[in-house]
């Protein structure tokens, strides 16, 4: 099951005006009387109620996290719960009784592309709206530019590089600087005008990786320390909003993808960076690679990926390869066990004691194995 928002998430991103604002002037206009809506990560049911005051007939409000038992019971409470139909689960694996008029899929992270959204918007598009329905949002628009961020690159490099107590900890500053973050992004401090990466239009949207070259020419002589990420959102015709760095109060925020090191730009200093995103199991392997070419003939290049922020080891590596002949070993054996005995016919409790006396040496007691059973029970069960 996908991660999902904390409540005090969910009550960040409703704070967020600019973004409820434009949602809400999409949904008036998408809606005719008596449509069917579909709300893909509905959290605390927001867009749902929203749809139902403006005369939806049904809302299909689907969310993977227990939020959505907080969402019924906002339902309940504005008097709306018979119209609308709470599913919990992932959208890409469930089905509805009838197609959607209207799809509204929110589920973007600091940047649009975020764990299975775009894959899900497509499942949504093909298997679960009416042909010419409308999806908010309509696109996304990443752009980016070379930016001067001391403090945000700080936050990144300080912990190895000035608080290590005389240790040197190259491998984890390694692994920092291959990481991008949200960051406070000062846009007077953009060190070139800002370029479009790519355009994520989920009418027509196929494939979740993105790859593109981006340009810039130095504007000023600066001391660089990354390219800053953000979008601006499309919700419908002519609304939208931008979480760049105009724009602080955005609960998304500019991403920062860091250099390893501050870099020296002169004005007209050529940067370009080729910047890639691949959907790769539950989330995005980033990849950024640097080209300063200088007015003195001087380059300089950098190459960074998040995949270098993840300290897998050499038997970690082996374990995924191709070739890897896998066996269960004791942790799987025991998930087997549970899963094994799901068929309806035993009770949690029954399967803790059975696997409590296949496996004594794991369980010392009747609650552990609960637990654990319980655990799966939740994710696997219905």
């Amino acid at each position: 099951m996908p991660e999902t928002y904390s409540v005090r998430g969910f009550g960040a991103m409703i704070a967020d005006r600019a973004r409820m604002d434009a949602l809400e002037r999409a949904l008036e206009r998408a809606m005719r009387p008596g449509s069917v809506v579909l709300d893909i990560g509905t959290g605390t049911g927001i867009f749902a109620l929203m749809a139902c005051r403006l005369g939806a007939r049904q809302v299909y409000a689907v969310e993977p996290g227990d939020a959505i038992h907080l969402a019924r019971q906002v339902a309940r409470e504005n008097g709306m719960a018979d119209r609308i139909r709470f599913i919990q689960g992932v959208s890409t694996e469930i089905e509805l009784p009838e197609r959607a008029d209207v799809v509204v899929s929110d589920l973007r992270g600091v940047l649009p592309l975020f764990q299975h959204h775009v894959p899900s918007i497509v499942d949504a598009r093909e298997r679960l709206m009416v042909p010419g329905g409308v999806l908010i949002p309509r696109s996304d628009t990443l752009r980016a530019a070379p930016v001067e961020a001391e403090e945000a690159h700080r936050k990144v490099v300080a912990p190895w590089d000035e608080h290590a107590r005389g240790f040197r900890m190259d491998a984890p500053r390694r692994a920092a600087v291959n990481t991008w973050a949200k960051a406070e992004i000062d846009p007077a401090r953009l060190v070139a005008e800002p370029r479009t990466w790519a355009v994520l239009d989920y009418r027509t949207i196929r494939d979740p990786d993105v790859r593109g070259t981006l340009a810039w020419t130095a504007a000023r002589d600066a001391a660089a320390h990354g390219i800053a990420v953000w979008f601006d959102a499309e919700v419908a015709e002519g609304i939208g909003y931008t979480t760049g760095p105009e724009a602080p109060g955005s609960i998304y925020g500019t991403a920062l993808f860091p250099w390893p090191h501050p870099v020296p730009l002169a004005a007209g200093d050529a940067v370009t960076v080729e910047l890639q995103a691949r959907l790769t199991g539950d989330d995005y392997v980033w990849v950024w690679e640097t080209r300063v070419e200088r007015g003195d003939g001087s380059r300089m290049e950098l190459r960074q990926t998040t995949f270098l922020a993840q300290p897998l080891s050499a038997e970690a590596l082996r374990r995924r390869a191709h070739d890897f002949r896998p066996v269960l070993g004791e942790d799987g054996r025991i998930d087997q066990a549970v899963l094994g005995m799901m068929d309806g016919g035993a009770t949690l409790g029954d399967i803790a004691r059975e696997l409590q006396r296949r496996f004594p040496e794991r369980f010392a007691s009747w609650e552990e194995a609960l637990s654990r059973a319980g655990r799966l029970s939740q994710a696997c069960a219905r």
